[in-house]
């Protein structure tokens, strides 16, 4: 009531199901727990929604994933993950500067994604940090690098008592044979979120507040006793270019509702969530299995973690 009060809606619902019944929505946000966005995305395509902006992590299983996917493809609905570096103007002009080559050819990917959250003012029993959290690092990882091919990792309990991994670590090779490094926990006091974009030239640091460009530069000297027919480069600062002011959201909403209009694309569709997931469950599938590198392409079925519970893990 208060919302509505603040903002002039006078349509306010407690029950989504009836919301979805009286009202005639052009989009529909879900920004709800993970484990309930599968059910509350097939209830919009069904409620006659033309566009459905829902909250990341797409879902907690590739089986949601797909019947999601089917269910707007069926039903013409348009279907955007918030993923929302896709749309902040510091990543996607990072995008940019890797397929101009201005750090030369993409060599390793590493995000650090850590931080703890004070329970109960964030719920952590159902989904650990991979799904929270992390389904940035992987979605930015493929953003940067296209496809991934095999993923090895871990996904542990170390310290937390909630039913589920609060530290990873793990390696994604993608076909092109750009690697990603995931560091990942919900342990430290402090937050962290931060990619690294290593290239043969150069490189590009992003997060907490900060844009870095380096280029490599000819070296003013020689250490001793190098082959002195290598030729030493230098890292040194150059300018980041200059971004709009355009906060993701801002952006996002844009997207949604140019789509809407032209047909087009969003920056982040379902598939693109689904690939996301793909990794993570990849990363539990290689805990479940002792380690060793998993496979990509995998099949769609229910969740890994949920299968490692019902295993025994993390109890």
């Amino acid at each position: 009531e208060a919302f509505g009060r603040k903002w002039g809606v006078s349509g306010l619902y407690r029950d989504y199901a009836q919301m979805l019944a009286r009202e005639a929505l052009d989009i529909v946000c879900i920004a709800t727990h993970p484990e309930q966005h599968h059910e509350q995305v097939l209830a919009a395509v069904e409620g006659g929604a033309k566009a459905i902006f829902c909250e990341k992590p797409m879902a907690v299983s590739l089986a949601e994933c797909d019947e999601m996917i089917a269910a707007c493809r069926d039903a013409n609905t348009l279907l955007v993950i918030n993923h929302s570096r896709r749309w902040d103007p510091t990543f996607r002009k990072a995008k940019d500067l890797v397929d101009s080559g201005a750090i030369g050819r993409l060599l390793t990917m590493i995000s650090h994604c850590e931080g703890v959250k004070p329970y109960p003012a964030w719920r952590a029993e159902e989904e650990g940090p991979l799904l929270h959290d992390a389904t940035h690092s992987f979605d930015l990882f493929r953003l940067y690098a296209g496809d991934a091919a095999w993923v090895m990792g871990t996904a542990v309990r170390r310290m937390r008592s909630f039913p589920v991994e609060d530290e990873s670590m793990s390696i994604v090779t993608f076909r092109n044979g750009v690697t990603g490094v995931a560091i990942v926990n919900e342990l430290t006091e402090f937050h962290q979120f931060d990619l690294e974009l290593i290239g043969t030239h150069g490189k590009i640091v992003l997060g907490m507040g900060e844009r870095q460009l380096w280029g490599a530069e000819r070296a003013s000297t020689r250490d001793a006793g190098v082959d002195p027919n290598i030729e030493w480069q230098d890292l040194v600062p150059r300018p980041f270019p200059e971004v709009l002011p355009c906060t993701p959201m801002e952006a996002a909403v844009e997207d949604v509702v140019r789509c809407l209009e032209t047909g087009d694309e969003p920056r982040s569709t379902g598939e693109d969530g689904r690939a996301a997931i793909e990794m993570i469950m990849a990363i539990y599938e290689c805990e479940r299995r002792g380690h060793g590198k998993v496979d990509l392409p995998l099949p769609g079925g229910p969740s890994t973690l949920y299968l490692m519970r019902e295993e025994g893990y993390y109890s």
